[in-house]
């Protein structure tokens, strides 16, 4: 649990990092962006009416430096004279030209020009220069900054994991102190429990009024809650604690926990359909208990049919158990999983509120998840589904 709680901040952390570096680099993109345009602009509007007028009484078609195309136009919109790139598209210009804006951008050829326009004493003035150097340069501006970003983010990340380890330390050591308080007490509660059940059961052979016995049977049933409580916070403290998997028979221990069940319910009817030569790697006992778990459930809230089905699919076992009982309300279905937690109707059972966090406990111990469907009224289904490695 912790390790996801690790993980969980690591993504936190990274995540809000690069989302504000973005920004940062967004800003940083479109900063550099408009700078660069307004430089272009600004050149544009820097030349002069005169500039242009001297350049075309020598014959000079374009600027040198940078090259500055330009076109001017009599008050009629007749073409007065023009230094313009053969693969100019006029429609275009004209379209700029009948407008108001006085700068556009165009793209003509895989080339950038930046248009202007202006009124002169002359007529209508057009100047374009191509800006593709300068697109360019931002377009390699955007890679710069992208492979920032990334590099960035995973360094972040890393540090981010390391400094998240070191913050689930204090959080890691009270589940520790936890789980050895609760695996202590349950095994100094497990010695003086089997003696007062021993002894009640050797009260059991002696001759009794039918109060006294009554009040025995009572105690013997407690003792019993209470070693079955005992048990299950024992298996809890060993939460986390990797146990030795081996190769499990998963079709023949539900085979046998069904056939086990069936001898012990003899008056109830339970129904297997098992798909056979399953193996997995696992813990048989854990594998058991989990099965258990579900049977007894099962059993405590429905008086109907139970049906207990293992099969495999393309990418997963599945070990589903339905019952037909009273169903579980679709706001509790996120909360049976937690560990004291006892519904309604579980509130006046003997149960410890522990079995399906044990259950969840075990799955998750195997790499698997576990699905509800339930209906009030209806009935319940629970699909554990196992992955095929």
């Amino acid at each position: 649990m912790l390790d996801s709680i690790r993980k969980r901040l690591t993504l936190l952390f990274s995540g809000s990092f690069f989302f504000v570096l973005v920004l940062i680099l967004i800003g940083v993109y479109v900063t550099n962006a408009q700078l660069l345009n307004r430089m272009e602009l600004n050149q544009l509007k820097g030349i002069s009416d005169r500039d242009i007028f001297e350049r075309i009484e020598h014959g000079e078609d374009q600027f040198i430096q940078n090259p500055i195309y330009f076109q001017l136009l009599d008050d009629s919109g007749n073409e007065r004279y023009e230094s313009l790139p053969p693969d100019v598209e006029s429609k275009t210009l004209r379209r700029f030209l009948r407008s108001d804006d006085t700068t556009k951008q165009v793209d003509w050829d895989d080339r950038h020009f930046l248009l202007y326009q202006r009124s002169t004493e002359e007529g209508r003035l057009l100047l374009m220069k191509d800006i593709s150097p300068t697109e360019d340069t931002l377009q390699r501006l955007i890679a710069v900054l992208a492979g920032i970003a990334v590099l960035a983010t995973i360094v972040l990340t890393l540090v981010g994991y390391i400094l998240a380890g070191r913050a689930v330390i204090p959080v890691q050591q009270a589940f520790d102190r936890q789980r050895r308080f609760t695996s202590d007490a349950s095994h100094e509660l497990r010695t003086p429990l089997t003696i007062v059940y021993s002894g009640i059961e050797l009260l059991e052979a002696e001759s009794l009024s039918n109060e006294g016995r009554t009040i025995l049977e009572d105690i013997k049933a407690e003792t019993a809650s209470m070693q079955y409580l005992v048990s299950d916070l024992l298996l809890l403290a060993r939460e986390g604690q990797l146990s030795p998997k081996q190769e499990v028979d998963l079709s023949s221990l539900v085979q046998k926990t069904v056939e086990r069940f069936q001898h012990a319910y003899s008056d109830r009817i339970i129904h297997a359909s098992i798909a056979p030569d399953l193996h997995m790697k696992g813990d048989a006992h854990q594998l058991n208990r989990l099965l258990t778990v579900f049977l007894e459930n099962a059993l405590v809230y429905s008086d109907k049919v139970i049906d207990v089905s293992l099969e495999e699919t393309t990418t997963e076992r599945q070990l589903t158990i339905q019952d037909r009982g009273i169903g579980i309300a679709s706001d509790q279905q996120t909360k049976i999983f937690e560990r004291f937690y006892r519904g309604d109707h579980s509130r006046h059972g003997t149960g410890t509120g522990l079995g399906l966090s044990i259950a969840q406990s075990i799955v998750d111990q195997h790499g698997g998840t576990i699905s509800i469907d339930s209906t009030l009224g209806e009935g319940t289904r629970f699909i554990i589904h196992f992955p095929t490695l």
